[in-house]
């Protein structure tokens, strides 16, 4: 961070330097303050795709999914072939409950960028039926195994089909990851009931 916190006291402004800064406070999880730099980087370039799209995967992290579907429709008239952008209006539109729209934002994410880990994620979270979630949910843990988000839903979608052996494998591996996590230690309770 020292980097450009000495790059932005020669050239204030610079909105390179606003990014970057942002980056590392993101980085950080300090999401305020990364997203108070990438604002700033497009009030002085109103065109910085890449600020706009810190603008967007942080108002989601802030739970800012009104604000956050706004920045992402800004990004799709930008570039309608990003597959981080329709991966964000997925997300933003699931968030608020609309699940046919965001259904259709997370099939686009698919065609254009489908190794996204998080994209599966949100897939399965769509998905009503138990055997499809576990199919996309396990495409996404062989892209990265260790999202947590993704081995909580394997768990949580494997106990609800009575796969109670394979759903404590995998509450094994996210134990492992995080042990204190909240979610975590709620499926120890959820995995060792008897059924």
């Amino acid at each position: 961070m020292a980097f450009f916190d000495k790059a932005l006291s020669a050239i204030p402004d610079h909105p390179d330097f606003l990014v970057g800064k942002g980056d590392v406070l993101f980085a950080m999880g300090r999401y305020a303050e990364a997203l108070q730099h990438y604002q700033k980087a497009v009030t002085h370039d109103p065109e910085n795709y890449k600020a706009w799209l810190q603008i967007g995967v942080t108002l989601l992290k802030l739970e800012r999914f009104d604000d956050a579907l706004e920045v992402f429709r800004k990004l799709r008239s930008m570039n309608e072939y990003d597959g981080e952008v329709w991966l964000g209006l997925g997300i933003s539109l699931l968030s608020l409950g609309q699940k046919t729209e965001a259904g259709d934002a997370l099939k686009n994410a698919m065609r254009f960028k489908p190794n996204q880990p998080a994209l599966y994620y949100y897939l399965a979270l769509n998905e009503q039926d138990d055997d499809q979630a576990l199919r996309l949910l396990l495409r996404g843990y062989r892209i990265d195994s260790s999202n947590l988000d993704i081995i909580v839903e394997l768990v949580t979608r494997l106990v609800r089909s009575g796969r109670k052996a394979d759903a404590a494998a995998f509450y094994r591996k996210a134990k492992a990851i995080d042990p204190g996590n909240p979610r975590v230690v709620e499926l120890g309770d959820v995995t060792t009931k008897k059924t």
